[in-house]
């Protein structure tokens, strides 16, 4: 699976370059109404489009727009402490929107702010349902995404890439081609992506007091997991005389993968194909030139037969069936179980207070198989407007976000944002240096703090169309540059981001990256096939209520082959036909 992974990053680079080069033709042939216009100008705003292009392009440092261009978008926010703005400041009025105004001459207006997602997606489809008009700049999950493509509501950006944007973003879309996949049609691209850091892979945390308390070493395979799961779970690790310990807390109430308290990496002792059952278009994996659905790969029969073992040994959390991960984490928080597997960042949250957990790699399988899951590597997507009449200008703050990550030789690259966004909210500059955090630590005035009563606090930036600007795996190298000295310079923002990290959480990152090369990725990223889109909740189901029937001993484990027949003759099989479909497409 992975050497097909990587073959694929090498082919399909030349069909980025092939969608650029045929855009003229395709955009003339696919676009009607709105502007008509490959690059998305309105020729209304011809002559202004033509003036704010060739500022671009001669400063893409120090452009400003003179009069600012006005531009509405919306947005999911809601306030959760009293730091994420300083006083005075709210969403529509914060440090990086009067950044974007004054320096940048964009000024921001919001159509509408909502709490979440689903009310975000109910929005803008009753916008679109009533034919009424959109924000000028659109961020879009998949599916939304595909309505408003077929609905031709958004315009093509072939030329506005080719043209506008910044060479290094270029080469990261030629690197990962899939990620344009979902936005792409008949060779036209409509959306931007906005992606992860992808840091967030799997690792496993144990409790070293316990391991020490039980006579035991942190498990390397599956055997040696086993004996530690027995072990925390009957010989009184915590030392309270009480038998009120579990060996491993782990959600399974959405499935075997989430993102926190996650078992894929036990599915990964057994399988190179992910479990997942709450999404369908989730987690399909190339064999013999096909795309498999792996929630109904025969491998899971190892993975479930396992998992009932443990917990009819009690060594699972028995409430794992119907507890979230946040639940599952709150119980490895409280003392309660000895074994959890997640993200790096669980150092921070919700193990804070609980030094005794330390990062261990993921364990072995029986015949030497390790894997974890990797998440999808974009969240959302940026989409303008078929009507909106200066793309470029935001594609150049979009490309002015990103060159903070790529570094000085990014054509975009602006030396003022070097150390961080915005002095006094997510960075200190004292006597010459720059500090990201520990502020009392070194000596610095309390008035110079984000937040003078707190040395510990920066802001994070409400960005307002994109999310944090994240490059994919850039940050790992950092993780070694400041464990080996926390005294080190940051030479990007993701350097920065990283040096604000505890030292646990520096040795958790880096084990994280020792197992990269075990990261199991979905290989459908295509928009929703019609079977996503009609019978996913009769699926998701069916998965999630079969794994857990075999887990708890309610059935056994023969009872997957007919779960597989059932979900197959419940749209599996036209699912796995629209899968392929479209994966022959990319070839």
């Amino acid at each position: 699976m992975t050497d097909s992974y990587t073959r694929k990053k090498r082919r399909l680079p030349m069909l980025i370059a092939m969608m650029l080069s045929l855009t003229l033709i395709i955009s003339a042939c696919n676009q009607s109404g709105g502007s008509g216009q490959a690059d998305g100008s309105n020729q209304n705003g011809e002559n202004r489009s033509s003036e704010i292009g060739e500022q671009i392009l001669n400063d893409p440092v120090n452009f400003k727009f003179d009069p600012p261009i006005q531009f509405s978008t919306a947005i999911t926010f809601q306030q959760q402490t009293d730091i994420d703005f300083k006083p005075g400041e709210n969403i529509e009025d914060h440090v990086h929107l009067r950044w974007m105004r004054d320096e940048l001459g964009l000024e921001v207006s919001y159509d509408f702010v909502v709490p979440n997602s689903d009310d975000y997606e109910t929005k803008m489809r009753l916008l679109l349902s009533g034919n009424q008009q959109l924000p000028d700049v659109i961020t879009a999950f998949t599916t939304l995404a595909d309505d408003l493509i077929a609905a031709k509501k958004v315009m093509p950006l072939n030329d506005l890439i080719d043209k506008y944007l910044s060479p290094n973003l270029k080469a990261l879309y030629e690197e990962y081609p899939s990620m344009l996949h979902p936005v792409t049609r008949d060779g036209v691209i409509y959306g931007l992506p906005n992606m992860y850091a992808m840091d967030e892979g799997t690792i496993m945390w144990v409790r070293e007091d316990w391991l020490q308390n039980v006579g035991l070493e942190a498990p390397t395979t599956l055997e040696e997991f086993e004996e530690v799961l027995r072990a925390f779970t009957e010989d009184d690790p915590d030392q309270n005389g009480l038998n009120d310990t579990v060996g491993l807390a782990v959600s399974l109430k959405d499935g075997p993968y989430q993102w926190m308290a996650s078992a894929d990496s036990i599915v990964g002792m057994f399988s190179d194909y992910v479990a997942q059952t709450t999404n369908p278009a989730e987690y399909w994996h190339e064999e013999n030139g096909q795309l498999i659905y792996g929630t109904t790969h025969p491998d899971q029969k190892k993975f479930l037969a396992k998992m009932r073992e443990w917990m009819e040994k009690g060594y699972i959390d028995p409430e794992a069936g119907i507890k979230d991960p946040t639940k599952a984490g709150e119980m490895a928080a409280s003392g309660q179980a000895g074994i959890i597997f997640g993200p790096f960042w669980m150092n921070g949250y919700p193990l804070s207070g609980v030094p005794e957990f330390q990062p261990y790699p993921n364990p072995v399988g029986p015949g030497g198989q390790v894997g974890r899951a990797e998440k999808k590597m974009v969240h959302d997507y940026t989409m303008f407007n078929i009507d909106f009449e200066h793309p470029e200008a935001i594609i150049a703050y979009i490309n002015k976000l990103f060159a903070t990550n790529f570094g000085e030789g990014d054509p975009y690259f602006d030396p003022k944002l070097k150390h961080g966004w915005h002095e006094g909210y997510d960075y200190v500059e004292h006597e010459g240096k720059i500090y990201h955090n520990n502020f009392d630590q070194h000596g610095i005035p309390e008035s110079k703090w984000p937040k003078p009563d707190d040395p510990t606090v920066t802001y994070s930036i409400k960005f307002p169309i994109t999310g944090a600007p994240f490059v994919p795996y850039l940050g790992d190298p950092a993780f070694q540059k400041f464990k080996d000295d926390p005294e080190a310079d940051p030479n990007n923002a993701m350097e920065s981001r990283v040096k604000r990290s505890q030292q646990r959480q520096l040795e958790a990152g880096l084990v994280r990256i020792s197992q990269n090369d075990t990261a199991i990725h979905n290989q459908f990223n295509g928009p929703p096939t019609k079977t996503m889109l009609s019978k996913s909740e009769l699926l998701t189901k069916l998965e999630s209520e079969s794994y857990l029937k075999i887990i708890y001993g309610d059935q056994p484990i023969d009872y997957f082959d007919q779960f597989v027949e059932e979900w197959k003759a419940n749209g599996g099989n036209q699912l796995i036909e629209e899968v392929n479909e479209w994966y022959e497409s990319t070839k």
